[in-house]
Parts: structure tokens; C-alpha cells; sequence
């Protein structure tokens, strides 16, 4: 995950910070079984940059990117690329003729640049000290996190055993986060608050990807 941080940070650095980014529900931006928000995301999301998922199974929610996809891949003719290198310098070199030179017939033979200036930048510069831990902890706060008791009554979250107590295992519990203490807060099915947890979550750890 760490590489993959880095190679947006560059993203970022030249075309800006975007305003919001669309991905799969599959790692490392996602968890297909909705148990936790993974750390990349959350980085995300404390960068300032809204984070939408595709719902699983659902390519059409993202039509557009899968078409782009297409039509990469054969100006590309990727098959004949010899290394990674190779096939991300036509990447770049077809992407450029896309954007600045490809006229759209429906617009009027006008490139997507001309209708869409903003593509060669966001308008938001990149400043990595513009992450909130408060947008994090705001964002989590939204939502319940169900988990199961162990039998020797433990759940795990972000990778980090939380004793509950053996009296309660196997019972379902639901973790909500107090961004106020970024504590969690766990209830029992009735309602009933038995533990508060300190979470993992600072402004280093979700930096550095640290706490899964």
C-alpha cells in the first residue's frame, strides 16, 4: 500500500489534489466484505478527498472509466509491449492524444480538453499538511462495525485483538467511533454500551499505513 501512496502523491503533485476519486470495493481501496474501511482510504478521506466506492458486481457504475479502459488498451496495443515501462509511455503518449487532440463528433469535434479545461489540473495544490485526522474520525463515526465474540472473548479490528470478556462470547457486538475521544464505544444487541477502546487511528499511523 505504501507504493501505491506514493505513486498518487506524484499523481497529485502534478495534476492537483482531486476532489474525489471512484473505486472498486476491493482492496487496497476497498474490503468487499464491509468490515472496515481500509487504511489507503482512510488517508484519503483525511487528504480531503471524497472516496466512492462501486458497488460489487456493478461495472456500469463506473461506465465511463471501463469504456476509457477499452479504448486504451487498443491504442496501446499493450500485447506488444515488451515491459511495464514500455506500456506506460503509451499510456501517457495515447492519454495526451485523447485528451488534447481526439475530437468528440457529439461535441462538436471539440477535444475533451477544450471541454473540460480542468483536466490538466485539479485547482487544489497538493499540500500533504492539509490531512485531518478529523475528517477520519468524522467519516467512521457514521457508521456501526459489527463483529463476533470469540469464544475466548475477543473481536478483532484494524488487526488489533479487543478483550471483551469471555461472559459475552460468541454474542455480536457493534463498535461505534466517538470522534470527540476516538475511542470506540461497543454495544451489545440491546443497546447496551460494555467497553470503550482507545482506536489506532493518529495523524503518523493512518500516514504511514500502520495500523493493519
Amino acid at each position: 500500500m505504501r507504493r501505491v501512496q506514493a505513486e498518487l502523491i506524484l499523481v497529485f503533485e502534478k495534476f492537483g489534489t482531486p476532489h474525489r476519486i471512484r473505486v472498486d470495493n476491493g482492496r487496497p481501496f476497498g474490503d468487499p466484505t464491509l468490515e472496515l474501511v481500509p487504511p489507503l482510504a482512510l488517508w484519503l478521506i483525511g487528504m480531503g478527498i471524497d472516496v466512492v466506492w462501486n458497488r460489487p458486481s456493478r461495472p456500469q457504475d463506473n461506465g465511463k472509466v471501463e469504456r476509457c479502459q477499452g479504448v486504451m488498451g487498443r491504442w496501446t496495443e499493450y500485447q506488444k509491449c515488451t515491459d511495464a515501462a514500455q506500456l506506460q509511455q503509451r499510456l501517457y503518449r495515447e492519454a495526451d492524444f485523447y485528451n488534447r487532440h481526439f475530437p468528440i463528433r457529439r461535441q462538436g469535434g471539440k477535444t475533451r480538453l477544450e471541454l473540460h479545461p480542468g483536466l490538466t489540473h485539479t485547482g487544489r495544490k497538493w499540500n500533504p499538511d492539509s490531512f485531518s485526522l478529523g475528517r477520519v474520525l468524522a467519516f467512521l463515526a457514521q457508521g456501526y462495525w459489527e463483529r463476533k465474540i470469540t469464544s475466548s472473548g475477543q473481536i478483532d479490528m484494524y488487526s488489533r485483538r479487543i478483550y471483551i470478556g469471555a461472559a459475552y462470547k460468541h454474542q455480536k457486538v457493534s463498535l461505534k467511533l466517538d470522534p470527540a475521544t476516538n475511542e470506540w464505544r461497543i454495544f451489545l444487541a440491546d443497546g447496551q454500551c460494555i467497553k470503550t477502546q482507545a482506536t489506532p487511528f493518529s495523524h503518523q499511523s493512518i500516514w504511514k499505513l500502520e495500523f493493519s
